[in-house]
C-alpha cells in the first residue's frame, strides 16, 4: 500500500504538468483563437479517441494483463509493438486517403482547418506506440522515468505550440503539430526505457491471447469515447462551433481531475493484478476508495463555488457561461474516475463483455438523450446527459463485480456529492456574494480535515504500520 501511494504521487506529478500547462495556456489561446476554431480545435481532437481506438485495438491492455505472468516477456512485448505499429500505420493510410469525406462530410469542418485534421491524422500511430511504451514503463514500476518522459512530452509540445500560435500565428495546425513532435520525442524516449524487451519476434498464439482479452473490452471504450465526446460533437453539429468553444473551455477546466485519473489509473491496473488474492486486499480498496472521493468531492466544492472567478481570470467575458457548465460537469467527471474500482472484480475474471455490455448501454442511453434534448434544450441539456449515462455504466460494472470481489464500496458519497454540486450551482446562480463562497470553502476545508484525520488516515498509518512490523 505504501508503494501504491508513493508512485500515485509521481504519476500524479506528472499529470500536474500536462493540466496545469493546458489551464496556463488557455489565456492565450482565447485571446488568439477565435470561438470557432477553439470549437474546432476541441472536434478534432474528439475524433482523434476514436481514431486511436481503431488503430491499437486495445492490444496494450491485453499484453499488460499477461505481463506479470508470462515466461517470455521479450516475445509478449514485441508482439504488442509489431502489432500495434503494422495497424496503425495501416489506420493513417485509410485516413490520408479518404481526408476530404470526414473532413467536409461528415465533421462540417471549414476547408482552413484541414491542415490540422491531417497532422491529427499523423498523430495517431506516434500517439499509439507512446502510449504503449508508456504502459511498459508503469508496468516495469519505472514511475520517476515515466513522469520524465510524460513532462518531456508535455514541454516540447507547449514550446511548439506556443511558437506556432502566438509568433507565427499558424491557429490550430500549430497545437497538432507540436502534439506529434512532441508524440514522437515520448515514444523514443520510452522506447529506451524499456529497449530490453524488444527483439524481433512476433508470437501469434500471444497476440491471440491478448486479443480475446483486450476486443471484448472495445465496446467499452467506443462507449467511454461516445461518453466524453459524442457531446461536443452534437453541440458542433445542433448549435454552433462558437458554443462548442464555451463548452471546451469547460471541459478544460474540469480536467483539472484527471491529474487524479492519470494518476490513479496508471498505478490501479498493476497494484489490482499483483494484490487481489490478499487477504487486506479489500479492506485496503475501501480506504484506498472513500480518501479519493472524499477528496473529489472537496476539489469538486472548490472548483464550483468559484467557477466564474476562474472562466473570467483565465479566459474573457465571451465564455463567462463556461461557468454553469464547470458545475455540472464535476459530477459525471468524478464518477467516471472510479471505473476502474467498479470494474476490478470483472477484470480479475476475465469476464470483460461486461465493461463493454455496461459502457454501451450507458452510452447509448446518453446518445439517445442526447439527440433527443439537445436541439430543444441546448447546451445545458450535454453535462447532464453525461450523468446519467455515468451512473448508469459505473453501477452496472459495480454490481457484476461485487460477485467476485464483494468490495462493498461505500458509494452513498456520489450522493452526496451530488447534493453538494446542486447547492454550489444554486450558490453561483444566484451570484452570493464572495466573501460567503470563501466562507463556505473554509468551512468544507475544515471538514474534510477533520474527516482525514478521524478516519482515513489514522486507519492508514495503522495499517501501513502493521506492514511494517
Amino acid at each position: 500500500m505504501k508503494q501504491f501511494f508513493k508512485d500515485f504521487a509521481v504519476y500524479g506529478i506528472a499529470s500536474v504538468v500536462g493540466k496545469v500547462a493546458a489551464i496556463l495556456l488557455m489565456p492565450v489561446y482565447t485571446s488568439i483563437l477565435t470561438r470557432e476554431e477553439y470549437g474546432v480545435m476541441a472536434l478534432i481532437t474528439s475524433c482523434k479517441g476514436i481514431i486511436d481506438l481503431v488503430s491499437n485495438l486495445n492490444i496494450h491492455s491485453g499484453i499488460a494483463r499477461d505481463y506479470y505472468e508470462t515466461q517470455n516477456r521479450n516475445s509478449l512485448v514485441s508482439t504488442g509493438f509489431f502489432s500495434i505499429l503494422l495497424l496503425s500505420l495501416f489506420v493513417l493510410c485509410i485516413g490520408l486517403s479518404t481526408t476530404d469525406f470526414w473532413a467536409y462530410n461528415v465533421l462540417k469542418i471549414d476547408k482552413r482547418f484541414l491542415p490540422a485534421f491531417v497532422l491529427m491524422l499523423f498523430s495517431i500511430p506516434c500517439g499509439s506506440l507512446q502510449s504503449y511504451f508508456a504502459i511498459l514503463t508503469r508496468f516495469n514500476k519505472k514511475s520517476t522515468l515515466f513522469a520524465i518522459g510524460s513532462i518531456i512530452q508535455v514541454l516540447v509540445s507547449i514550446l511548439i505550440s506556443i511558437v506556432g500560435v502566438v509568433v507565427l500565428r499558424k491557429g490550430i495546425s500549430s497545437v497538432f503539430f507540436g502534439l506529434v513532435v512532441s508524440e514522437v520525442v515520448a515514444t523514443v524516449f520510452f522506447a529506451i526505457v524499456n529497449r530490453q524487451f524488444l527483439s524481433f519476434s512476433f508470437d501469434f498464439t500471444l497476440l491471440k491471447r491478448a486479443l480475446l482479452f483486450s476486443i471484448p473490452t472495445l465496446p467499452a471504450i467506443l462507449a467511454g469515447w461516445m461518453d466524453s465526446s459524442i457531446g461536443q460533437i452534437v453541440i458542433g453539429r445542433f448549435v454552433s462551433m462558437e458554443s462548442l468553444g464555451v463548452y471546451s473551455v469547460a471541459l478544460s477546466f474540469v480536467s483539472v481531475f484527471t491529474l487524479i485519473s492519470n494518476a490513479f489509473n496508471n498505478v490501479w491496473s498493476p497494484y489490482l493484478y499483483e494484490n487481489y488474492s490478499k487477504d487486506c486486499f479489500r479492506s485496503e480498496v475501501n480506504k484506498v476508495f472513500r480518501l479519493l472521493l472524499v477528496g473529489v468531492i472537496y476539489l469538486s466544492v472548490l472548483l464550483s463555488l468559484f467557477s466564474k472567478e476562474l472562466v473570467l481570470l483565465l479566459s474573457n467575458n465571451g465564455y463567462v457561461e463556461a461557468a454553469k457548465y464547470i458545475i455540472m460537469l464535476c459530477f459525471p467527471v468524478c464518477v467516471y474516475l472510479f471505473f476502474p474500482v467498479g470494474a476490478s472484480g470483472i477484470t480479475i475474471s476475465r469476464n470483460t463483455k461486461y465493461i463493454g455490455l455496461s459502457y454501451m448501454f450507458g452510452s447509448l442511453l446518453n446518445l439517445i438523450m442526447l439527440l433527443l434534448v439537445v436541439p430543444r434544450a441546448g447546451i445545458i441539456a450535454v453535462p447532464l446527459c453525461l450523468a446519467v449515462s455515468r451512473v448508469v455504466t459505473y453501477f452496472g460494472m459495480y454490481i457484476v463485480s461485487e460477485r467476485h470481489l464483494q468490495l462493498n464500496l461505500p458509494n452513498y458519497l456520489f450522493f452526496v456529492l451530488l447534493i453538494l454540486l446542486c447547492l454550489c450551482y444554486f450558490i453561483v446562480v444566484k451570484e452570493v456574494s464572495l466573501i460567503i463562497r470563501v466562507g463556505i470553502m473554509l468551512l468544507s476545508t475544515v471538514c474534510v480535515l477533520l474527516y482525514f484525520s478521524k478516519s482515513n488516515i489514522l486507519t492508514l498509518n495503522s495499517l501501513l504500520s502493521r506492514q511494517k512490523k
